[in-house]
């Protein structure tokens, strides 16, 4: 997942501002260029002091990614609004057709949790095996301010620098075939979008439209989940080996604790078929460091796709 990388020169970068905590000035540079709230008139020979620093936060530059709180529904029915462009689609047909219709119970539209999560994850695992495309129309990485917890004296910093990596994406990506599709969409790389269970659902709702269901699913909270269980039986986590691979001998210790994950899709009645989805997952992480530095930073990851059968 792109966003490891993303989430390992964070947290690596706010651990190497924090170590300078005991210095009466902070030196740091993204780019070439200063954070904001950061000295830029610190003398030479407090430069030389920290290489290792200097070295790290200069070793990639700010991705094209972003991410405060989760987007307004008003700004995800827009996004559901969009038309992806039309292309020529060249894959031949998935083989599993069986799971092309995600058919209403027989009584009208889903109402309990249980009914619900059961008609979701049929229509959104039919994305992966029959859909002839589907575009991402923007990720966003939000910083979730309320979260961060740093040192006082670096508490504006560290805001700064975080919100400098952070980029929305708002350049759409379509996949167009079955295995770019499995690949690409969400879960990335798995044959599925979700296998949730009624008991990681916190709440769920179906509003009929008429000629379409929308429905919201919120998972409930978990620390450090299994990778393909609870929460993330329907929403891509952050893996702790990722991350301690990627940001290198500065981590020590990495969890997590993923709240108010949320699902929002249309379905389309006659079909079956999810034609927009997003996902919005809001995560704290508490990293601890191999210097004695510790760090709470909170993002929500979001995405947001339509779907073309």
């Amino acid at each position: 997942m792109k966003i490891k990388k993303l989430l390992a020169l964070v947290l690596t970068a706010v651990l190497l501002v924090s170590c300078t905590a005991c210095t009466t000035e902070i030196v740091f540079h993204l780019g070439g260029t200063p954070a904001q709230g950061t000295n830029t008139d610190t003398a030479p020979e407090q430069d030389t002091n920290a290489p290792v620093q200097t070295e790290q936060t200069t070793a990639a530059p700010a991705p094209q990614e972003q991410t405060t709180a989760a987007p307004a529904p008003q700004e995800q029915t827009t996004a559901a609004q969009q038309t992806p462009s039309q292309e020529t689609t060249t894959a031949a047909p998935a083989p599993q057709e069986t799971t092309t219709a995600a058919p209403a119970p027989s009584t009208g539209a889903p109402s309990t949790t249980a009914e619900i999560v059961e008609y979701y994850n049929k229509a959104a695992n039919a994305i992966k095996t029959d859909a002839k495309s589907v575009t991402r129309n923007y990720e966003d990485y939000q910083h979730n301010e309320d979260k961060l917890v740093l040192p006082s004296l670096l508490q504006s910093a560290g805001k700064s620098l975080i919100g400098s990596f952070l980029k929305k994406n708002e350049t759409p990506e379509t996949y167009e075939g079955t295995d770019a599709i499995k690949a690409g969409v969400y879960i990335a790389g798995e044959s599925y979008v979700s296998k949730l269970t009624a008991n990681d659902v916190k709440d769920a709702s179906c509003k009929d439209n008429g000629s379409e269901y929308e429905i919201t699913i919120v998972a409930k909270t978990e620390k450090n989940p299994t990778y393909g269980q609870g929460v993330s039986a329907g929403f891509e986590i952050i893996k702790t080996d990722d991350v301690m691979d990627a940001a290198g001998f500065i981590v020590k210790s990495f969890d997590t604790e993923y709240y108010d994950c949320t699902i929002k899709c249309k379905v389309d009645k006659a079909t079956g078929h999810v034609t927009w989805i997003n996902f919005a997952t809001p995560i704290v992480m508490n990293v601890a460091s191999s210097i004695g530095i510790d760090a709470t930073v909170g993002m929500t990851f979001i995405k947001d796709y339509t779907v073309t059968y």
